[in-house]
């Protein structure tokens, strides 16, 4: 899987050092959270994560293959997730495509519940 920057990702920690926070992203990549991101506050802020934990990143760089991750950057508006099919939605077509989204959501949970009911019969 091909990483892009502005690409928000959910990974799972799985080291923590000097360096900052390792994170394996989906299809056994692995990026990191260099320790700079989270500026002076990084020996308070080590403590807060574990190994294990599922951490919400989004990629900042990616160059031959080493993924740059931040956190404190996650809800950046310069860094523009290009996977996620509502980026270029204006503010004016948000609550059309909002409500859009939820009517088509409605449709289908029934269209499931319907089926799960028939396999149930």
């Amino acid at each position: 899987m091909k990483f892009q920057v502005g690409q928000r990702v959910t990974g799972t920690i799985n080291n923590i050092t000097d360096l900052g926070i390792f994170v394996t992203l989906p299809k056994h990549t692995s990026g990191l959270i260099h320790h700079s991101d989270f500026g002076e506050n990084w020996v308070r802020e080590r403590a807060n994560y574990q190994i294990g934990d599922s951490i919400r990143v989004v990629v900042i760089n990616n160059f031959k293959g080493k993924i740059g991750l931040s956190r404190m950057r996650l809800n950046d508006p310069n860094l523009i997730d290009h996977t996620n099919e509502f980026s270029d939605v204006k503010k004016e077509q948000f609550l059309t495509v909002l409500t859009k989204t939820i009517t088509d959501s409605e449709r289908e949970i029934k269209r499931l519940q319907q089926e799960l009911n028939n396999y149930a019969d």
